[in-house]
């Protein structure tokens, strides 16, 4: 592996006050804590990895999704919204922004 960026601290993933744990696929907001699908965390890894940029459908589906594979036409939107509904239980759904006609951002916030 290369150089880890300063979002890695240790093993854990951090940005704003979201700790991401690769190796549970667990993510952790202040005493709580939430189970996600391989999937689910691996497109809460890459909106934390591209924070505040505008990603489209096909860039999430490339990043997403093996080579050669093609996912199911609403592939993305499912998983952004079952993302979303875990997200909910650390008041962090919010964080994912839904640009219309383009994809979404990931804007993360220390609110509680």
């Amino acid at each position: 592996m290369g150089r880890r960026s300063p979002l890695w601290q240790g093993d854990i993933l951090k940005i704003a006050d979201l700790r991401l744990y690769p190796t549970s696929l667990t993510v952790e907001r202040g005493q709580v804590s939430v189970q996600l699908s391989p999937r689910e965390f691996q497109l809460l890894e890459y909106f934390v990895r591209h924070p505040r940029q505008v990603l489209s459908r096909n860039q999430i589906e490339q990043a997403l999704w093996e080579w050669g594979t093609e996912p199911e036409s609403n592939a993305v939107s499912a998983s952004v919204k079952r993302l979303r509904q875990r997200l909910q239980l650390l008041k962090a759904a919010d964080s994912i922004k839904t640009i219309y006609g383009m994809g979404y951002r990931f804007d993360p916030c220390n609110k509680q």
